[in-house]
């Protein structure tokens, strides 16, 4: 182990023969930078830890998932891990000759990072904000970011999306995906903005297309996002993850979750998922200083 925290008993003994039946490497080296990382976190030896040093380690994470820095499932692993871990030094104390007074206080916080592991992966606003940034020299780039993030579109509506897909009402503007059988309500900053991009293309049967003049496909946007969440300095958000947060944006206002259910394109059974807490609360302190929570179009 390379904590410095670490006892010998801890690295010599008790380590080897928790993993003696491991078949993974790759799970051994899994635990082990939990592990390190909870000692190096607490600042002692994890035979030593108390119900203290876990929730602080819980806030921890917990933040890091609000800011994005991991995800919800990250979390989980980690408290898994470090549970079965703490489980098996309990079960085997007496071999190991460990006070009483040690227990695995990392079950407690199970069924709670359970739920934050079902909710959906989300990017914080802050880092959206970066990546509309970093996306304003590519106006089609700019374009697909804003459909994944403020219309809930996914990468497959957005490949087949044809300039004649689109009617303006009385009430506003909707997009009308035929062979989807899919129906979009388009913001009207949206709606400014893909004029702002139909403007600067060519008359093609998609709304997309590359060099070629060839209809995209999901790939093309996979490496788009990871082209551009570099740039910005975030981590690499899929284009799930950043639907997803158009969904947790509509709960943090308040929008009811059949309106949601139907702009996302899903059931109420599914759509109680995206009730991200964490993202509501970043909503209120973060709104202010926001860029574009009301996207601007980009400046060319």
């Amino acid at each position: 182990m390379r904590s410095i925290y670490a006892s010998e008993q801890l690295s010599q003994v008790i380590w080897p023969d928790f993993i003696n039946n491991f078949k993974s490497e790759s799970s051994v080296g899994s635990y082990l930078s939990d592990i390190n990382e909870f000692m190096d976190f607490i600042k002692k030896d994890f035979l030593i830890l108390s119900a203290a040093d876990v929730n602080n380690y819980y806030n921890e994470m917990k933040s890091k998932v609000a800011n994005g820095d991991i995800q919800g499932n990250t979390m989980a692993k980690k408290f898994k891990e470090l549970h079965s871990f703490a489980m098996f030094i309990a079960d085997n104390r007496k071999e190991y000759c460990v006070p009483d007074t040690f227990k695995d206080y990392f079950l407690e916080y199970l069924g709670f990072v359970e739920k934050q592991e079902k909710l959906a992966k989300t990017i914080p606003l802050d880092h959206m904000d970066r990546l509309l940034a970093a996306a304003q020299d590519n106006i089609m780039a700019y374009c697909i970011l804003v459909l994944l993030q403020r219309v809930g579109m996914t990468s497959t509506d957005i490949i087949e999306l044809k300039p004649s897909d689109f009617a303006v009402y009385d009430n506003g503007v909707y997009a009308f995906l035929q062979d989807r059988e899919r129906v979009f309500f388009i913001p009207d900053d949206v709606y400014k903005i893909l004029v702002q991009y139909m403007q600067t293309i060519n008359q093609n049967e998609y709304l997309f297309v590359n060099s070629r003049g060839n209809p995209l496909n999901t790939m093309y946007i996979s490496r788009l996002l990871k082209k551009y969440t570099q740039k910005a300095g975030i981590p690499s958000y899929s284009a799930e993850s950043i639907r997803n947060s158009c969904a947790s944006m509509m709960f943090a206002y308040g929008v009811p979750a059949k309106s949601i259910a139907a702009q996302m394109g899903t059931t109420m059974l599914h759509i109680n998922r995206y009730k991200n807490m964490f993202y509501k609360d970043e909503v209120l302190k973060s709104a202010n200083n926001m860029v574009k929570v009301h996207i601007d179009p980009p400046i060319l």
